[in-house]
């Protein structure tokens, strides 16, 4: 290659980039990449965030009697993936660890899990979740969720489930004795179910009817509220 060859490939890179910058360059002094849509955020192509909730049990059904109201509820903490479909939906799924508490009333007519009455007691279900939905958006916002509503589905591994009592001097010289019991024979190690959700940006208000039976059939246990009302907040713009 002679150095003719070599100024001629030299000029036409010079030239390439030139083009480029002028091709980048705005008449009117703007500067164009921060013109540019990101297709991440909250309303655009992709997006993802934190959230965290907390929820109440539901005493909507004749079989939750035995369940205190307004102490019974749960909390849960995780991640959330959503994708656009279109102006006005996107499809997405979250995972989550979920924590449920069902305190038992105690009272003559106790059954679950047993009928023996203690100070307090208490059945804790620590689960994994995941939850497909599809989501409609009601107001669409550049920087925001906007408003919008979700239905979808739920599916969780409940790898740790904990019958906790506690008693009122129950031997001599102590106060209080608390009791934990784990690896319960009585309990189901999956659970499903449906939800929906209205949304304001961060702020999400949900709904979930559980299908699946948290007792095993052979237990002959009586099955606890189906339904969890409450509030999520979005840990995002």
């Amino acid at each position: 290659m002679n150095h003719k060859t070599v100024l001629l490939f030299i000029s036409i890179i010079f030239a390439q980039v030139g083009v480029c910058q002028i091709a980048e360059k705005d008449p009117y002094g703007r500067d164009l990449k921060s013109l540019t849509l990101n297709k991440r955020g909250p309303n655009q192509d992709k997006y993802s965030h934190f959230f965290l909730s907390y929820g109440f049990v539901s005493g909507l059904d004749n079989d939750s009697s035995e369940v205190i109201f307004g102490k019974s509820g749960s909390f849960s903490v995780g991640y959330l993936w959503k994708w656009r479909l279109a102006k006005w939906s996107e499809i997405g799924f979250d995972i989550a660890y979920h924590r449920s508490a069902y305190h038992i009333v105690q009272d003559s007519t106790k059954t679950i899990p047993t009928a023996q009455p203690h100070k307090k007691e208490k059945l804790v279900f620590n689960s994994i979740m995941t939850s497909p939905f599809i989501r409609f958006k009601l107001v669409n916002k550049i920087h925001s969720n906007g408003t919008f509503i979700d239905l979808g589905g739920f599916a969780g591994w409940q790898y740790d489930v904990r019958h906790k009592t506690l008693e009122n001097n129950p031997n001599p010289g102590s106060d209080k004795t608390r009791t934990i019991n784990t690896r319960l024979d009585y309990k189901r190690d999956y659970t499903y179910g449906v939800l929906a959700r209205v949304g304001f940006n961060r702020f999400v208000f949900y709904g979930r009817y559980r299908l699946s039976d948290l007792f095993t059939d052979e237990s002959g246990l009586k099955e606890l509220p189906l339904y969890e009302f409450g509030m999520r907040i979005g840990i995002h713009q």
